[in-house]
């Protein structure tokens, strides 16, 4: 985290040098949704629910726990600003967020003795990111095309309760149990497209998409000392939150030149 935040003040720094000279300034707003891969995590979940379909589908056994949906999409948002040096090529810097999560809970009830399940599965990213903007079409409504590079931080924790009724047999190992928070960093990549509709000189609204390029090779528990293995097999997973960004923007821009 504190190499995200180094970062972010030397991209502040170069901002401020660039805000030296005329021209105009622009700070932007984006709230939506992403979606992203989480390949090997998204693989991690499948033992769990396969022991949940096995437990719920045990004549023996009363009460059931919904299967675990796939890490996929969450909210989204970004904010940040951009010097335009002429009316079509802007540079600029930002702030994002994402988050997402999956969980599901239950009871099972063998010869009077109820086992819980309680599974809550959060990750998160936060990424500064350094680009630029080229506008190629102005005819009232305005189509942009970003492109940057970016340092993201990211979290991912859990909390899992998975009690096994006594007297049924698996096919497996049950899930580990516990809770744990594990963190990294790692550079990534975006470009999309923006479009905007100027309501006045200085304000516009529009949407943006964008797809993000992004791999955590592994995330760690510093407490521990150990990366993630969700599905405890051994294998440190990866984290891909490389995936698809849809926003609503909301622009303000200020002519330095006055």
């Amino acid at each position: 985290m504190n190499r995200l935040a180094s970062v972010g003040i030397i991209i502040i720094l170069l901002l401020w040098v660039t805000t030296a000279s005329a021209g105009t300034l622009g700070f932007h707003l984006g709230i939506g949704t992403s979606v992203a891969s989480f390949g090997e995590l998204n693989e991690s979940i499948k033992p769990f629910n396969r022991i949940l379909t096995d437990l719920n589908n045990d004549p023996l056994i009363d009460g059931t726990a919904p299967l675990l949906n796939n890490l996929s999409s969450g909210f989204a948002f970004q904010g940040g600003q951009q010097f335009w040096f002429n009316d079509r090529v802007a540079i600029g810097g930002k702030l994002e967020f994402f988050r997402a999560s999956t969980a599901t809970a239950g009871t099972f009830t063998l010869d009077g003795v109820d086992s819980e399940i309680n599974i809550a599965l959060d990750c998160f990213s936060v990424g500064i990111i350094l680009g630029g903007r080229y506008m190629f079409l102005d005819a009232g409504i305005r189509l942009f095309a970003d492109l940057g590079v970016g340092y993201y931080f990211s979290g991912f924790t859990r909390a899992i309760t998975f009690q096994i009724p006594e007297g049924h047999l698996l096919a497996g190992a049950p899930p580990a149990e516990g809770k744990g928070r594990y963190t990294g960093s790692a550079f990534g990549f975006e470009g999309g497209l923006t479009i905007s509709l100027p309501l006045t000189d200085w304000f516009a609204v529009g949407s943006s998409v964008f797809y993000r390029s992004l791999t955590f090779d592994e995330l760690t528990n510093t407490e521990e000392g150990v990366a993630l293995d969700l599905d405890g097999d051994g294998q440190d997973e990866s984290v891909d939150l490389s995936g698809i960004t849809v926003q609503f923007t909301f622009t303000i821009k200020i002519d330095l030149s006055l």
